[in-house]
This record gives C-alpha cells, sequence and structure tokens, in this order.
C-alpha cells in the first residue's frame, strides 16, 4: 500500500476538527489545501502525487461530505476517482465515493460502487446504509432490507439503521431516504424544523441534485428553445432563444437539480430577461463611470436559490464578478 503524504501529526490536527456530530469542515479542508500548495511549492513533492494520496482523499472527501452542498460532492468525487486504484479492501472509499457519486446525480454508477464496497469491507456498516438507499431506489426491494439487516447486525440498535428499516418498508423515496443527519439529535431537529432556515435550505438543495426528472428537464428545455446542452461539468451549459434574440446560459447546479426549476418562474424570467438587461446596464455603467450601453452581455446565469445574475465584459474586461466556478 502507498505511503500517505500525510504525518501522523497532521493526521492528528485533522482529526482536531471533528465533534462528535459536527466539525470545523472548512477549515480541514483549507489545511489540507494549505498542505498541498505548500508542498509543491516547496518542492516536496508534486500535485500530481499529493492527487494520488488515498489519505488525503479520503480526507477532502470527509470534509466535502460533511460541507454538504452540489460543488463539495463534485470535489468530493474528483478527489475521489483518482484514488480507486489504491482503494482495494477500503470499504471508506468506497462509500464515500459512492455519496459524492449519489449527491451528483451518477445514481446506477454510486450503486455500482456501492456494491462493491461492501464486498470489499462487509464489515464497514455505512457501505450497507447508503447501499440500502440505492438498491431500494433502483427498485430491489428486498435487497434493500436485506443491507440494512447486514448493518444492523454490526451496529445492533443503532438509530440510523433502525429509522432506515421503518422508511424503506414505507416505502420512502431516495431524496426522502436522504433527507437525514448522521447522529438522533442533529436529525430529530431535522426532521422537527427546528434547525436554522438556512441550514434547512441547504440541505434540500443538496437533495434536489440527487434525481433527475426528465420529463421536467425536456420541458425546461423546450421552453428555453435549448442549444448545444453541457450538463453537469460541474454545471450546465447552453445556448438558449428569447424572441430572435440568443444567449449563452448556465444553471449552476447540475441536471437533476435543473429539473426541480418552477417552470412559471423560469417563464416569468424570460419573458422579463430583455428589461432586466437593460436595467442591470445602466446600473453597471453607473457603478463603473462608462457607457452602459456599450456592454456586451456573456453570460445569463441561474442560480439555485431563484435569482439570476449577468456577466458583462467591455469589451474585453470582465466587468461582473464571476457568481459560480
Amino acid at each position: 500500500m502507498q505511503d500517505s503524504l500525510l504525518s501522523k501529526d497532521d493526521i492528528a490536527h485533522l482529526q482536531s476538527y471533528c465533534e462528535e456530530n459536527s466539525g470545523y469542515f472548512y477549515a480541514m479542508l483549507q489545511y489540507l489545501e494549505e498542505f498541498v500548495e505548500d508542498g509543491v511549492k516547496r518542492k516536496a513533492f508534486t500535485r500530481q502525487r499529493a492527487e494520488h494520496d488515498l489519505e488525503i482523499a479520503l480526507w477532502v472527501a470527509y470534509a466535502c461530505g460533511n460541507i454538504n452542498d452540489y460543488e463539495h460532492y463534485y470535489k468530493s468525487m474528483t478527489w475521489l476517482q483518482r484514488v480507486e486504484d489504491l482503494a482495494q479492501g477500503c470499504g471508506t472509499f468506497y462509500y464515500r465515493y459512492s455519496v459524492a457519486l449519489t449527491y451528483c446525480g451518477k445514481l446506477e454508477q454510486a450503486k455500482q460502487y456501492a456494491e462493491k464496497g461492501v464486498l470489499e469491507e462487509p464489515q464497514y456498516p455505512w457501505g450497507w446504509l447508503h447501499l440500502a438507499n440505492l438498491r431500494s431506489h433502483f427498485g430491489e426491494q428486498i435487497g434493500a432490507l436485506q443491507a440494512n439487516a447486514r448493518g444492523l447486525a454490526l451496529l445492533p440498535d443503532d438509530y440510523e439503521f433502525t429509522r432506515q428499516r421503518e422508511e424503506l418498508q414505507k416505502g420512502y423515496t431516495l431524496e426522502q431516504l436522504e433527507h437525514h443527519y448522521i447522529g438522533q439529535e442533529s436529525d430529530e431537529a431535522l426532521q422537527a424544523g427546528t434547525i436554522d432556515e438556512e441550514e434547512s435550505r441547504s440541505k434540500l438543495e443538496a437533495i434536489a441534485g440527487i434525481v433527475c426528472d426528465e420529463d421536467q428537464l425536456q420541458k425546461i428545455k423546450d421552453l428555453l428553445q435549448v442549444e448545444d446542452w453541457r450538463q453537469d461539468v460541474p454545471y450546465c451549459l447552453f445556448t438558449f432563444w428569447q424572441g430572435n434574440q440568443s444567449y449563452a446560459g448556465i444553471f449552476c447546479m447540475n441536471a437533476a437539480a435543473v429539473s426541480k426549476i418552477d417552470l412559471n418562474w423560469l417563464q416569468k424570467q424570460l419573458e422579463t430577461l430583455p428589461e432586466q438587461i437593460k436595467k442591470e446596464k445602466k446600473r453597471l455603467g453607473r457603478q463603473e463611470g462608462i457607457e452602459g450601453k456599450a456592454l456586451v452581455l456573456k453570460e445569463v446565469l441561474f442560480e439555485r436559490d431563484y435569482s439570476v445574475h449577468f456577466r458583462f465584459t467591455y469589451p474585453k474586461k470582465a466587468i461582473l464578478p464571476q457568481i459560480c466556478s
């Protein structure tokens, strides 16, 4: 097995960011990023070597999974896919990779890795937990309950497995099965609606990126008269039409989340788009001390919070900072 670039002291420092049911996950991720940047700068190792380090990738995925938004799940997926060849026998790798794939809307691939994970390390309980959800989604109800039972055998009376068993028996959807936090106290607060409103919204936004409603997605594409559609890279890039005018568009989300957008809201945005662009040109012109009419619209950005932003150039200089990347 490959030795990690992380020392015992580095790992102890990372562990210090963890608490029982929470942690300082942005700080953890920053530590890892600075560790890599510093090592590359000192020429202690190459970036390629750091990105092919199972221990680093697992810590990155742990931090990203606990931050729990689409961008960080995508980051987790990217890091983990580089170290698959090092992951033999590591249930943690397969679990975290499957979860990242799930929240990036890649469900068939997520199930494949979940199935492989419980074969690689059957004693790792959380692999069975996530596999049960995915089996249920793909209609394998008996297999889902069997996976749940394997997890309960490893962790008798565990809150997450007993709760999951009840929900599987009730036929919950994958989104419903995933609408939980680790730890009974935190999860009960989520279910009771007593957590912070922003935190609740963030959780629902992450879940929106799991299952794509293909019919609804096609209706959205038809409404926009979409051309040159590229999805999940990590966002959805496309050209769309409003009247006789074409625009470059970005949905700052994956295709699964796009499929949850309200069509009536989107229709209203299209109807008012020329006026919105005109007003924004005037505002930016005054702000920058330039002729607003000279601004050239580069992209229209549709956000998950149902806001719309515009990116302009003047003429080769970016005026509006990048909203999503």
